[in-house]
């Protein structure tokens, strides 16, 4: 077990160097250091490959360069070993092992990596705290079924959870050296080609970081391909038990195929041959291991005007491409409108309250694509790419003034921008690749 240890903690080492090659800035790293400090319990959870173990190197480097911590204080580790499984429960072994190794009369930082794979995790986690020890617990899981399930039960007041999504496009800018500092205006005055290019590479291959950082396209989708098969071998068949791994597959690329639709259950259920309890279980499983996400309808008292189904994305649209083996330039894709409305989901998630995002959809097929905010102000916003029809207001953001409480509406454009208004409320015209100027200026970060 102490080999198993000392391989997984190189900092311990006398004169240990941190690697010091360029890498992705990802602002929840921030996020994380703040919360270092913090009594409770810091839970990461998000898919496999989207750098949560990144994170915790970059959390030990910090402690290590910045706050001076004795490596000695530092305890990591990763169950993917998993004689340290058995190790971890024993309760009584485990602080002698912080005691012995650890540097006398000090606070501990402990990190718990692939924490999905400890039996109760959640139950063994509350132990550790409630003894009240100056340990400091960070726990990382690629499944949040295992770990925010039992997180949620058993560590009520003791924790705080931080979902680490794919790549945001303002990060996957900064990565390749653009500007993003400079207003939207100056951006689509002079570096609107620039834009236009990293939006279709970003649309293409997503945001996983491993992705991120490879130069050549074959490369990029050999690495999604490579991300989807561990996926589905790791945490299907392997972590989920699930039996039928191509009734699974039939979903996952059904529901490709319809990307930014609603999903019908029973329209699924008998095109693909599965139950609805089998299905039910699988868009769960897709849910809580982020490959896909379910946007509900907003409706409040309308009686019959809101379809109540729910509208079904990719969290990364990479992953979205490799399912449909689609890596055709945008300009020649039938499914444009499907996957930049996606791109534009999967960038609100990264910085807005999921509880508070909707869509909007009447029965007669009047449809705003998202909805944000609060009940007394809604913000609506409208994909438009279509360079034909970016310049005009959709009809049914004044029906939609009339009967609720608007703050603002954005319609998102594929190189127009400028600002109108209809029945006295705001309207925004901007790029799509703008999304990160509008998400800052008008609903915070």
């Amino acid at each position: 077990m102490l080999s198993t240890f000392k391989l997984q903690n190189p900092w311990r080492q006398s004169n240990y160097k941190f690697a010091t090659e360029p890498y992705i800035h990802r602002k929840i790293i921030s996020d994380l250091v703040v919360h270092l400090d913090k009594k409770e319990i810091t839970v990461i959870v998000g898919s496999r490959q989207v750098g949560k173990t990144f994170a915790i190197e970059r959390l030990i480097e910090y402690l290590i360069t910045e706050k001076t911590i004795d490596p000695r204080q530092i305890f990591y580790f990763n169950f993917d070993a998993f004689d340290l499984i058995e190790f971890i429960q024993k309760q009584t072994s485990f602080l002698d092992f912080l005691h012995t190794y650890g540097k006398p009369n000090s606070k501990f930082y402990v990190f718990f990596d692939e924490a999905q794979r400890i039996p109760d995790c959640g139950l063994l986690l509350k132990q550790y705290y409630d003894l009240d020890l100056p340990i400091k617990i960070i726990v990382s899981g690629s499944s949040s079924l295992e770990i925010k399930g039992q997180v949620k039960e058993t560590l009520t007041g003791r924790k705080r959870l931080f979902e680490m999504l794919p790549v945001s496009f303002t990060e996957f800018l900064e990565y390749r050296g653009v500007n993003t500092g400079i207003t939207l205006l100056k951006k689509v005055e002079f570096e609107m080609e620039i834009y236009h290019q990293m939006l279709e590479e970003f649309i293409l291959f997503g945001g996983y970081p491993g992705v991120v950082i490879l130069k050549a396209k074959e490369e990029k989708i050999a690495a999604l391909d490579e991300i989807y098969r561990s996926y589905i071998q790791k945490d299907i068949s392997d972590f989920l038990k699930v039996q039928d791994v191509l009734g699974f597959n039939r979903l996952v690329q059904f529901v490709a195929a319809q990307n930014a639709g609603l999903f019908n259950l029973n329209e699924i259920s008998k095109s693909i041959s599965l139950s609805r309890y089998q299905l039910n279980q699988y868009v769960k499983f897709l849910e809580e291991t982020y490959i896909l996400k379910l946007l509900k309808p907003f409706y409040i008292n309308l009686g019959k005007t809101i379809i109540k189904m729910p509208k079904v994305y990719f969290i990364d649209t990479g992953i979205r491409n490799v399912v449909v083996k689609q890596f055709s330039s945008l300009k020649t894709r039938a499914d444009l409108g499907q996957i930049v409305e996606n791109f534009v989901f999967s960038e609100l998630i990264k910085f807005l309250d999921m509880d508070r995002l909707w869509f909007y959809r009447t029965t007669t097929g009047a449809e705003v694509d998202f909805c944000f905010g609060f009940v007394e102000a809604l913000n609506f916003i409208e994909v438009k790419y279509s360079a034909g029809k970016q310049r005009l207001i959709p009809k049914v953001f004044k029906s939609l003034i009339e009967k609720l409480n608007v703050n603002k509406c954005f319609v998102l454009t594929k190189s127009y921008i400028d600002k109108k208004s209809t029945a006295n409320v705001p309207v925004y015209f901007s790029p799509v690749w703008g999304l990160p100027d509008l998400i800052r200026n008008y609903f915070g970060e």
